[in-house]
């Protein structure tokens, strides 16, 4: 018996796709709307950055250096996960405004620089993002399940709901904990391999 099979993506598609859209979409959104309020200062850390090199100046390391460990990027996002997921009690309103605000500024900030952000918050991003899908879905899993509590007064199939609030959450622990490791370890070196600080 396989942990993950055909029948969860075919329960859960819509909800994969619905919460991968409001991720996604509000990720790019910010990033859009961050070029467009940049303005003039577009791209100013890249330009800091050439700029400290042309003149030989010592650039602030604290873009490429970090004192916080895997482990603790875990459980920031984590925690953020959590809240997320047992938003969808109240009707997933409160995980999807999160997630929504939380998308949105990291698309803002990369859209200010999309070459400073793209560098310092994709290779880590993409991983901790889909790892946000799956959070959200478990919320829009928990609201459907309330939502044929009260139509239905019955508990039939919430055996398979927690099969796969489970396996979503397993996903969700895998992924950040990739996340935290890429973004404590690799992101930085990656900074400063392309930008040379």
């Amino acid at each position: 018996m396989k942990l993950i099979d055909r029948e969860f993506f075919n329960r859960n598609k819509k909800l994969l796709l619905i919460a991968f859209i409001i991720v996604f979409g509000s990720l790019i959104v910010g990033s859009v709307i961050g070029y467009f309020e940049a303005g003039d200062s577009y791209g100013e850390i890249s330009e800091l950055i050439e700029y400290a090199h042309e003149h030989n100046m010592q650039f602030n390391r604290s873009f490429t250096t970090s004192n916080t460990g895997s482990l603790e990027y875990f459980i920031h996002n984590f925690s953020i996960d959590i809240m997320t997921m047992i938003g969808g009690i109240l009707l997933s309103i409160p995980s999807v405004l999160n997630v929504l605000n939380s998308s949105y500024i990291a698309g803002q900030y990369i859209g200010k620089d999309f070459i400073f952000g793209a560098v310092a918050t994709l290779p880590h991003g993409i991983i901790e993002y889909l790892a946000t899908v799956f959070a959200l879905t478990i919320a829009f899993i928990i609201t459907r399940r309330e939502i044929i509590l009260i139509k239905t007064k019955s508990l039939d199939g919430i055996k398979t709901d927690l099969k796969d609030i489970f396996i979503l959450l397993i996903l969700d622990i895998i992924f950040l904990a990739v996340a935290g490791f890429i973004e404590a370890s690799i992101t930085p070196g990656i900074v400063s391999a392309v930008f040379g600080i």
